[in-house]
């Protein structure tokens, strides 16, 4: 039976992937651009929204004419005209006069303020009575106050949001520049494992980690590369594994990669040329029997082939790979949402290793409470059931039941 050797902690694979480099670039249209990671900054061309607008539905005016208005003594003006909406306005406004304005319309010359209409009484048709004064600049947008010519308004490698996309409509932006998204090259092994469409016999099992980890990986943005079930031989292997380096950024291998006789894996990361292990074995728990290599910018996954083992290895690793190769400035904005909550019970961990307990989140006299579920790595049903996980780290004996834990979650 092979021992295991180059086991490493979570910091030190971590640390391995520090130098993983982002993939080249490419430019999408706006369509296609979100949740893209941009590769220049944007800088702005012109003021948005390059004119002075009402926020208001009202009367534009110089604000002077309001000064000492109020309900018991309001203030006339003459309606000189109304403000067309998408057009300069034809008129000019004078001291004593207003113009009729809706939200979004530019204010006329002569304005520098607009007083809502709930405070504007119409007495005549071409008077209005004011009954509140108008300070400066009230209700109004000047020309670049949402963005000024020259401002970088978006930074290499963030990640674009709906709003992002919505600065960029607005400058006339139709495509981007973007790295690429990384492509996933996605394998299972083993004789027992069975395509999804067929009815497993007795000691076989479904194809469960290709989906698992494949809609993981499309959760990121990642191209899964789906290239099906090897046998449970070093050609069978080495055929599929050489279509996945020629198609890839990273190859997902599951399963094969617990130790015994039938572990094929790390022959066949070393049987191609300028492959350097990085760890044959990892001290986490669910996860530990877990090969990793690299070859060049590209990476060597064995996952084990447990679902469970495979998906936390998944987020504690593959996320910030992803980061890395989509070119992301905060790697750590890939990792998903965290929680505080309650631990409702102990739970035991082995020193030296990071543990990762699967729990179900409940809410208990107005506070969230983690609830731990307990299973072994291969029911997949455990992780339909949590939430989230919560980390033991790797110098703890264990939490117990009272304490605050952050939850990682689904």
């Amino acid at each position: 039976m092979r021992s295991f050797f180059k086991v490493k902690t979570a910091k030190e694979v971590l640390e391995s992937l520090r130098t993983v480099q982002p993939l080249g670039t490419e430019t999408v249209f706006m369509t296609d651009a979100l949740n893209r990671i941009l590769a220049s900054d944007i800088v702005s061309s012109e003021d948005i929204p390059g004119f002075q607008r009402s926020t208001v539905d009202g009367y534009a005016l110089d604000v002077r004419d309001t000064f000492g208005a109020s309900e018991s003594l309001p203030t006339p003006l003459v309606i000189v005209g109304e403000v067309k909406m998408g057009q300069m306005p034809d008129l000019g406004v004078k001291r004593g006069e207003c113009a009729l304005i809706s939200t979004g319309g530019m204010l006329p010359q002569g304005c520098d303020g607009v007083v809502m209409v709930e405070y504007a009484q119409k007495i005549e048709e071409t008077v209005v009575e004011i009954s509140r004064p108008v300070s400066p600049l009230e209700n109004v947008i000047l020309a670049d106050d949402d963005v000024k010519q020259g401002q970088v308004i978006l930074h290499e490698r963030t990640l674009l949001r709906a709003q992002d996309l919505g600065v960029l409509a607005g400058l006339g932006i139709e495509a981007v520049e973007v790295f690429r998204r990384p492509r996933a090259a996605i394998i299972s092994t083993g004789e027992e494992i069975v395509d999804i469409t067929e009815k497993p016999k007795p000691g076989q099992v479904r194809d469960i980690n290709s989906y698992t980890v494949g809609g993981l990986c499309t959760g990121l943005g990642v191209m899964p590369i789906y290239l099906g079930i090897a046998g449970d031989s070093l050609e069978d292997l080495k055929v599929l594994f050489e279509k996945g380096l020629s198609q890839a950024d990273v190859i997902l291998l599951s399963g094969g990669s617990s130790v015994g006789a039938k572990d094929m894996t790390l022959d066949l990361f070393l049987s191609f040329a300028d492959v350097e292990l990085v760890a044959h074995g990892v001290s986490i728990s669910p996860g530990k029997p877990t090969i990793i290599a690299r070859k060049g910018n590209q990476t060597l996954w064995g996952l084990p082939g447990h679902p469970v083992s495979a998906m936390v290895i998944f987020d504690v690793f593959l996320r910030y790979l992803f980061a890395k190769l989509s070119g992301l400035a905060n790697p750590a904005s890939y990792y998903r949402h965290a929680v505080e909550a309650e631990l409702d019970r102990n739970i035991e961990s082995a020193s030296g290793r990071e543990d990762y307990i699967r729990v179900r989140i409940v809410t208990e006299d107005g506070k969230l409470v983690a609830k731990p579920i307990l299973g072994k790595s291969g029911l997949i049903s455990t992780m339909v059931e949590a939430d989230g996980i919560v980390k033991i780290d790797m110098n703890t004996e264990g939490l117990y039941r009272g304490d605050n834990v952050k939850v990682r979650l689904f």
